[in-house]
C-alpha cells in the first residue's frame, strides 16, 4: 500500500511535467529547427515555393444535393 502510494506521488508530477512543460518547449524548439534544416537543404527559392504551395488556400468544393425525389 505504501509502495503504491509512493509510486503515484513520484509518477504524477513527472507526467504533468512532461505533458505541460516539456512538450511545449520541445515543440517550440524542434519545429522551427526542422524548418530551418529544410531551408538549408532545399535552398531559399525551393523552400519558399513549397511553403507557399502548402499554405495556399484549398479550392472550394461545391456540395450539391443529388437526392432523387
Amino acid at each position: 500500500m505504501l509502495q503504491r502510494f509512493l509510486g503515484y506521488v513520484l509518477f504524477i508530477p513527472f507526467i504533468v511535467f512532461y505533458s505541460y512543460v516539456l512538450g511545449p518547449v520541445l515543440k517550440a524548439v524542434l519545429l522551427p529547427g526542422g524548418l530551418a534544416i529544410l531551408f538549408f537543404i532545399l535552398g531559399p527559392e525551393a523552400f519558399f515555393y513549397h511553403w507557399r504551395k502548402a499554405r495556399s488556400s484549398q479550392p472550394d468544393i461545391a456540395v450539391t444535393n443529388n437526392i432523387p425525389g
